[in-house]
């Protein structure tokens, strides 16, 4: 087994290798690649919510007072130089989310006989050090209201970092660091937050709270503070499920 540089992956995977610091290396590589999987899924998508989108978030129950208004956002993921000797490689392309301060909720729909469940989130990365709590509520009674729910702490949501990064190159070996702030045009990155089992099992659906806790930690001594905000662009659900093995199979 070869699992040193292990990659999990869903459906498909899309793999780059870069040929040098710019990908403009003609060198000749070659790679070898084993699978190890399933005859069947063991992680099933099962809901999506795309924030700022008025028909999805009423489907979902989204409620976030303290949110912003919808904005688009033009840019990239981070998949490696987007332009090459002047030849764009991959477009940026537009997507709306929101951003918020306060606390955002939702529902999503799971399969009742699942693993623990997990959650996807497409951002906009230009908020540093994204940080919040994660609530799943239990079940309301028969005829019961969302405002008594009973909220159960699933774990803390931590996305370290932005777009935004610091280069230091002195001239000299031993010479005084250099503060360079430089930022990329990779402002779109998704994220995932696992759900333990015993919030989810049994459940048709699960009521998620997403809570912003701020991290006031500049890039770098004496830089100035951004603005800081859990951003929400769209969150997926998937539930973790027993593959159904062949008959016959080893």
């Amino acid at each position: 087994f070869l699992l040193a540089d292990l990659m999990p992956f869903g459906r498909n995977a899309r793999i780059h290798l870069e040929h040098g610091a710019d990908n403009k290396s003609s060198e000749h590589y070659e790679t070898v690649t084993y699978w190890y999987g399933a005859p069947s899924p063991s992680l099933v998508k099962t809901d999506e919510i795309k924030i700022g989108d008025a028909g999805s978030e009423k489907a979902h129950q989204y409620v976030s007072p303290e949110a912003s208004a919808p904005y688009e956002i033009a840019s990239r993921y981070e998949w490696g130089p987007d332009t090459v000797d002047g030849k764009e490689i991959f477009p940026a392309h537009t997507d709306r989310g929101r951003s918020t301060k306060g606390a955002s909720e939702f529902t999503l729909k799971i399969r009742p006989q699942n693993y623990g469940a997990l959650l996807r989130r497409k951002l906009d990365y230009a908020f540093p050090n994204q940080r919040a709590e994660v609530y799943v509520a239990d079940e309301p009674r028969r005829g019961g209201q969302p405002r008594n729910r009973q909220w159960k702490l699933a774990g803390i949501w931590f996305l370290a970092g932005s777009n935004t990064c610091v280069y230091s190159n002195p001239k000299e070996e031993l010479g005084a660091t250099v503060h360079i702030a430089q930022t990329s045009n990779r402002r779109f990155r998704e994220d995932e937050f696992l759900i333990p089992r015993h919030l989810t099992e049994g459940r048709s659906s699960i009521h998620v709270r997403v809570k912003f806790t701020p991290v006031e930690t500049p890039l770098f001594p004496g830089h100035p503070l951004p603005e800081l905000a859990w951003s929400e662009i769209n969150y997926s659900a998937y539930c973790f499920v027993m593959p159904h093995l062949r008959a016959g199979r080893p």
